[in-house]
């Protein structure tokens, strides 16, 4: 039995009361649609974002204590244009110290928003972060060394849509909260009296930390929306601490158009797609014919130890959608969306190894005693043998090289995730990735054989701002699941 699997046996009895979704609606409520703010055209002045101390219900009728990007919780989403740069100040008043990360931005180290780049209470930080990428659709969360996964968790996550020329003129949807939404899916854990709660312990640092109630935009699931007939795009992040979301439709496949880094050549259609934390895409739903459909979610996607103990999925419906009987978006679904050529492994004149290790010397559940939800000083986890050092570069990377990075673990399924790029799967657990994940991406998953992907980093990152390379996992990354590179 492994590691992982023994821990988590030996406290079933007790975890099996929250492997329920306690706080599920009976009746689905209208979806939250995150406030946006458009940045395409002239920017007058700086973009104020303040990292605030909030209060915020999230449909329990309590107000729980959250942080909030300019709300009570998450951020806006902010709508950008390649070849614009945006000059940010960042204010923080969450009471501690923290970083904003833009994760899945094509940027120099400097202004990436990594632990090196911390704000601390009462300042500002003030970075021109310019947009070099294709169209995609990319977050922000704190990065804050050691705190990452309580700070997000806590609501301090946004997302950024990058549009460019093809984008604003494709044949799609894109009217904002009518026919095009932004849905941010996490896991919450509420106590008795309704407001959020977040306590670590040993097996929660082992497996990262999981809720048991699915909130979709800040709201708990599940939401509704009324649509007019026609083509309905949702771009989606998984924006849960640890746990991996398996996405359906109640009719139909699940239509794929875009993942992390842009659009996919062409629309795959899946029975089902698996997102780790921290992935994107963006999918289409017909209502041309149909009245109704659904986008439901399985918590135990990926195999979660519920699922793999007692079997069976724990599928819930996000979001229900009606159609309102008047005519929407009238384009049909499109058959070519980008020109993307297959990966070439040959091109890569560097090659490294890296092996995610869970199974150290640290007794976790002393960390979590003695840490009061952080995990210490990042030493129970490591990559290649070495847990994450702030003054300790791992690689180094030369400026515009093509590498191929193999990825693999010792114990459980991970993502990997890397700054400063996107990249493309050569190979994702020993196979070929699904055709959904096989365009630009960010993330990639690992649990067994080789995960393999192509990279190149065309931006600066110095030994004062590297960039990172973790598992998404929240605690493990604050755990020591981490490294830092270079790229001169």
């Amino acid at each position: 039995m492994q590691r992982r699997t023994f821990l988590a046996a030996s406290g079933a009895s007790a975890l099996l009361a929250a492997s329920g979704i306690s706080w599920a609606q009976n009746t689905a409520r209208p979806l939250r649609v995150l406030p946006m703010t458009d940045l395409i055209g002239e920017i007058e002045g700086r973009i104020p974002l303040s990292l605030n101390q909030a209060n915020h219900d999230f449909g329990t009728g309590t107000a729980s204590a959250t942080f909030g990007i300019n709300h009570s919780y998450l951020g806006p989403v902010l709508r950008a244009k390649q070849g614009q740069t945006l000059p940010f100040d960042v204010a923080n008043k969450i009471g501690d110290t923290s970083t904003i990360h833009w994760h899945g931005l094509h940027i120099p180290g400097d202004v990436d928003g990594g632990p090196h780049q911390e704000i601390e209470d009462g300042a500002v930080w003030s970075p021109d972060v310019p947009v070099v990428q294709r169209a995609s659709m990319n977050w922000f969360h704190s990065h804050m060394h050691g705190k990452t996964a309580q700070q997000t968790y806590n609501g301090l996550a946004g997302v950024m849509l990058i549009e460019d020329d093809g984008s604003l003129d494709a044949d799609l949807p894109q009217t904002y909260g009518v026919d095009d939404f932004v849905l941010v899916l996490q896991d919450k854990t509420f106590d008795a009296d309704g407001r959020m709660s977040y306590v670590l312990s040993g097996e929660v640092f082992e497996d990262g930390y999981e809720g048991d109630t699915l909130v979709i935009n800040g709201a708990i699931a599940p939401a509704s929306q009324t649509v007019p007939s026609g083509l309905v795009r949702l771009r989606i992040l998984n924006a849960c601490n640890a746990r991996f979301l398996e996405l359906s439709m109640d009719t139909g496949p699940i239509t794929v158009i875009a993942s992390d880094g842009g659009f996919l050549p062409s629309p795959v259609e899946a029975k089902s797609i698996l997102m780790s934390p921290g992935e994107r895409y963006e999918v289409l739903v017909d209502m041309r014919t149909a009245e109704t459909n659904a986008l439901n979610v399985d918590l135990n996607g990926g195999g979660g130890f519920f699922g793999n103990l007692f079997g069976g999925g724990q599928t819930t419906t996000a979001l229900s959608f009606t159609t309102s009987g008047e005519a929407g978006f009238d384009g049909a679904m499109p058959t070519r969306l980008a020109n993307l050529a297959p990966p070439n492994p040959a091109e890569a004149t560097v090659t490294r190894s890296f092996e995610l290790q869970m199974d150290v010397s640290a007794d976790l559940a002393a960390l979590a005693l003695a840490w009061d939800n952080f995990c210490g000083d990042a030493g129970a986890m490591a990559i290649n043998g070495q847990p994450m050092k702030m003054d300790r570069i791992n690689e180094r990377v030369r400026k515009g090289d093509t590498e191929l990075w193999r990825v693999s673990v010792d114990d459980q399924l991970h993502p990997f995730h890397v700054h400063g790029c996107s990249f493309r799967i050569l190979s994702q657990n020993g196979a070929t990735p699904p055709a959904y994940a096989q365009g630009w991406k960010d993330m990639v998953h690992v649990e067994d054989g080789w995960s393999e992907i192509l990279v190149r980093f065309d931006y600066d990152a110095p030994e004062e701002t590297p960039y990172m390379y973790h598992c998404h996992i929240l605690e493990h990354e604050d755990c020591g699941m981490m490294g830092q590179f270079t790229v001169t």
